[in-house]
C-alpha cells in the first residue's frame, strides 16, 4: 500500500512502506552499522549505544520471550528507568506485533495509583522490565495482588541468541502500535491508541515541518514515555536514519548546561522542550557558561508547552546571543498525544510570529488586534504555525458546533491521518471526542482538542484549555494569563510554578490563586505584602477579585510528566486540604459550610437543575447532550471531578452528600432522588 502523503519523499527506503515498522527494517538491511541511539547516563558521559543491527537483533530476542506468553495484539507493558532498554523493548513490541503500554516505574514509597490504572485499563498480561525496576517491585509491592498476576520479563535475562526464535508476523497499517496514556490532571489516566499509519504519517510530517535531512541530529532530555520525548526523539531519529542523543530528565534538572553542552559536543541540530525548560536554561546558567557555548548548529529549539509565551521566545535567544542563538532558531508547535504528536509547525528560519490583541475583546471571544499604540489591555500571543500534509484544523463554536465566525475564538477541531485511532476501551468518549461533525454540514470526523484558539493569516493562535476557562460574571479568563500575571507581582513568587482555579461559592464562580515560592522566600517573616500585590496585580490586569491566595512549597504544585499545570488536580488538592500550604489568604466571605443556611433549598427539579448546569459549566457538554437517566460517568465524571461535585453540590444545598454517590455511576435523576432523601433524614434529625 503507497500512501499519498510520501509522494514527496525522494528517501527510497521509505516512498513505498505502508507501515512505519516498514521504514526501520529497511534502514536495517540499508545501513546495518549505523548508530542511531546513544545516551548519556549522568548526562556528560555516553553510556550506551544502539545500531539498526543491535536494535533489530535486541527487538527480536524480546520479541520471541514475549511470544512465548502472548500474541499479536497483546498490550505489554514497559517499566524501565530512563537509557536505551526502554528503546528496544519498544521496538521489539512493534517487530512482532504487539501493543507497547510505555510507563514510567513506580517510586519506592509512593503510590501505585497510576501503574493500577494503566494495567487495569490496558488488560496488560505481561511486562517487559529492567532487572533494577524488577527488584523495586519485588522488595516494594510483593503483596500488590494486581501486580502479582502480571508475567514478567525481565531484559537483563533475555540473552541475543533468543532473536532466531522471534516468529515473523504481518504488521498493518492500521494496527495500534502503542497505547499512548495521557498524563491528565486526574488519577484515571487515558490510552491513546497509535497505529503504525499514526506513527508513518506523523514521523514524515515532522520531518516536513522541521525540514530534516540526513545530516539531523536530535539531543533529548525528554522522558521516553511522553510523546514528545517518544515520538519526536526517538522514533523520529529511526525513521530518518540519522542520531538521536538522549539523557534522563533528572541530569537536565540537575543541571540544563548538561543538555546544552550535549548539543554542542554532538553537533546537535535540534532539541527542545516545554516553556518552562527554556526559562529555567536562562536561570540556571552564567552569562560566562553561556559565552563559553557553541551553539551555532542548532537550527531548530522546538517549544511545543502550555501556553508558549512570547517572553520565553525572546529571552532565551537573548540570553544566548554569545552562544550562537538567533530568535529565528526559535520554534513554537501544537499537538498532543491525541494526534500522535504535532499539529501545526511554521516554517524554518522564520522567527515566532506574535500578534497582540484586546484583552477584554479575547474574554468575549472576539479577536481584536491592537497596535503598539494603542491604549488598550491587552494579551500577547504567540503563533504555534499552520497545518501541513493531510491534516486539517477547523475552529467550531463549542456550543453550536458550527464553524467559528471569522476573528472569533473556538474549539480547535483536527482530522487527517496524524489523529489517533481513539482511547483504549472508551467506546462513549471515542463518540464525544473523537466523532464530532459540524453541524450544518456533517463534515468530519474531528478530534475534539479541548483547546481553544482562531486562525488568523494562516497562524493557529492557542489561548487556552476549554476545561481550564475561568468564567466570572459572564467574562471569560485564562488561567495562564492570570498565572503569568501573579509570577511577575513579585520576585518571591515562582515562575511556571502557579495555577488560578475557579471554585464555586454560593452557587457563583471565585477566583483562587495557587502558587509556589522561591525557597528564598519559603521564611519570611509576614505573608501578608505578597497577598496584596497578588491582589493589587490580579485586579489591575484582569479587573478580577481574588477570592483566596495560597502559597505553597517550591516544587509541590501538580506537574504533568512534560511540566505542564494540573488545573484540576490543584483545584482538588484545594478543595480537599490536601496542598503543600506554607500560607494562606482568603476573603472575609467563606463559602457556606454544610448545614449553613443557603440561598436554594433543596427539590427534586433545583438539585437536577443544578447538576445540568455543573456538568455544562465544568465538563463542557450542551445542555441538550445531557440525559438524566444516563450515568453521569458518561459526562467525564471520573473519581476527582466526583470529589469536586460532592464538594461543591454539598456547600450549595446546605447537607452532606457522600462522595460514593458519585462513584457508583448513578444518573441525575437517581442523585436527585437521593439527595431529597438525605435531607429529609437532616431535617428529622436523623443525622444528628
Amino acid at each position: 500500500m503507497k500512501h499519498s502523503f510520501l509522494k514527496d519523499n525522494d528517501d527510497p527506503l521509505v516512498r513505498d512502506c505502508s507501515t512505519y515498522i516498514e521504514v526501520i527494517r529497511n534502514r536495517v538491511k540499508a545501513d546495518p552499522e549505523h548508530v542511531v541511539f546513544r545516551f548519556l547516563n549522568d548526562g556528560i558521559t555516553e553510556s550506551e549505544s544502539l545500531t539498526y543491527r543491535q536494535l533489530e537483533t535486541r527487538s527480536k530476542a524480546l520479541g520471541a520471550a514475549m511470544q512465548k506468553l502472548s500474541g499479536k495484539g497483546e498490550r505489554v507493558l514497559l517499566l524501565f528507568p530512563p537509557g536505551l532498554a526502554y528503546v528496544a523493548s519498544l521496538f521489539a513490541c512493534f517487530y512482532s506485533g504487539m501493543i507497547a503500554v510505555p510507563a514510567y516505574p513506580p517510586r519506592r514509597n509512593r503510590s501505585l495509583q497510576r501503574i493500577h490504572t494503566i494495567v487495569e485499563d490496558s488488560g496488560v498480561t505481561v511486562s517487559l522490565i529492567s532487572r533494577q525496576v524488577y527488584n523495586d517491585i519485588e522488595r516494594n509491592f510483593a503483596e500488590d495482588q494486581l501486580l502479582k498476576n502480571i508475567h514478567w520479563i525481565v531484559y537483563d535475562d533475555v540473552a541475543d541468541g533468543q532473536a532466531s526464535h522471534w516468529q515473523e508476523v504481518e504488521i498493518l497499517p492500521g494496527d495500534t502500535a502503542l497505547l499512548q496514556y495521557t498524563s491528565g490532571s486526574t488519577g484515571n489516566p487515558k490510552g491513546v491508541m497509535i497505529t503504525q499509519l499514526n506513527l508513518l504519517y506523523n514521523s514524515e510530517y515532522i520531518r516536513q515541518t522541521f525540514d530534516f535531512d540526513k545530516n539531523s541530529v536530535g539531543v533529548n532530555w525528554l522522558p521516553i514515555f511522553h510523546d514528545m520525548g517518544l515520538i519526536g526523539g526517538v522514533l523520529q531519529a529511526a525513521y530518518l536514519g540519522v542520531l538521536n542523543v538522549g539523557m534522563p530528565p533528572i541530569a537536565f534538572l540537575k543541571n540544563p548546561l548538561n543538555w546544552l553542552r550535549a548539543l554542542e559536543k554532538y553537533q546537535g541540530t535540534t532539541g527542545g522542550g516545554p516553556n518552562f525548560s527554556f526559562d529555567y536554561c536562562i536561570t540556571k546558567t552564567t552569562e560566562e557558561e553561556r559565552a563559553a557555548l557553541d551553539l551555532r548548529s542548532l537550527r531548530t529549539f522546538y517549544c511545543g508547552a502550555e501556553p508558549v509565551r512570547k517572553k520565553t521566545m525572546e529571552e532565551f535567544p537573548d540570553a544566548f546571543a554569545q552562544s550562537g542563538v538567533t530568535p529565528e532558531r526559535m520554534y513554537p508547535v501544537y499537538g498532543m498525544a491525541e494526534t500522535t504528536l504535532i499539529v501545526t509547525g511554521g516554517l524554518q528560519d522564520e522567527a515566532p510570529k506574535y500578534l497582540k490583541v484586546d484583552a477584554a475583546s479575547l474574554s468575549e471571544n472576539k479577536v481584536v488586534p491592537l497596535s503598539g499604540s494603542q491604549d488598550a489591555r491587552t494579551v500577547e500571543l504567540v503563533g504555534c504555525g499552520h497545518c501541513w500534509m493531510e491534516t486539517k484544523v477547523e475552529i467550531v463554536d463549542p456550543v453550536t458546533f458550527e464553524r467559528a465566525k471569522r476573528d472569533a475564538v473556538g474549539e480547535v477541531w483536527v482530522s487527517g491521518p496524524t489523529v489517533a485511532k481513539g482511547y483504549w476501551n472508551k467506546a462513549e468518549e471515542n463518540r464525544r471526542t473523537f466523532g464530532a461533525h459540524i453541524q450544518s454540514t456533517g463534515e468530519g470526523p474531528f478530534l475534539r482538542t479541548g483547546d481553544l484558539g482562531f486562525v488568523r493569516e494562516n497562524e493557529l493562535y492557542i489561548t487556552g484549555r476549554l476545561k481550564d476557562l475561568i468564567i466570572i460574571r459572564g467574562v471569560n479568563h485564562y488561567p495562564n494569563d492570570i498565572e503569568f500575571t501573579v509570577q511577575h507581582a513579585d520576585p518571591a513568587l515562582r515562575e511556571n510554578g502557579g495555577a488560578a482555579i475557579p471554585v464555586t461559592v454560593d452557587g457563583e464562580e471565585k477566583l483562587v490563586v495557587v502558587q509556589e515560592l522561591e525557597r528564598t522566600a519559603m521564611r519570611l517573616d509576614s505573608f501578608e505584602p505578597l497577598f496584596a500585590k497578588i491582589r493589587e496585580a490580579v485586579a489591575e490586569e484582569h479587573e478580577l477579585e481574588v477570592h483566596a491566595i495560597v502559597l505553597i512549597r517550591t516544587g509541590s504544585i501538580p506537574l504533568t510528566s512534560s511540566g505542564k499545570i494540573q488545573r484540576r488536580l490543584t483545584r482538588y488538592g484545594y478543595l480537599n486540604n490536601e496542598l503543600n500550604v506554607v500560607a494562606s489568604w482568603e476573603n472575609n466571605a467563606p463559602a457556606p459550610a454544610a448545614g449553613q443556611t443557603v440561598t436554594e433549598t433543596p427539590t427534586p427539579e433545583g438539585i437536577k437543575c443544578w447538576l445540568v448546569n455543573w456538568i455544562v459549566r465544568n465538563q463542557h457538554f450542551r445542555p441538550e447532550e445531557i440525559d438524566y437517566d444516563k450515568n453521569i460517568t458518561a459526562y467525564g465524571i471520573d473519581s476527582l471531578a466526583a470529589v469536586t461535585l460532592e464538594q461543591e453540590i454539598s456547600n450549595h444545598f446546605g447537607f452532606q452528600w457522600h462522595v460514593s454517590s458519585f462513584m457508583l455511576k448513578p444518573t441525575i435523576n437517581k442523585l436527585a432522588e437521593e439527595g431529597m432523601e438525605i435531607y429529609r433524614e437532616e431535617i428529622s434529625g436523623g443525622n444528628a
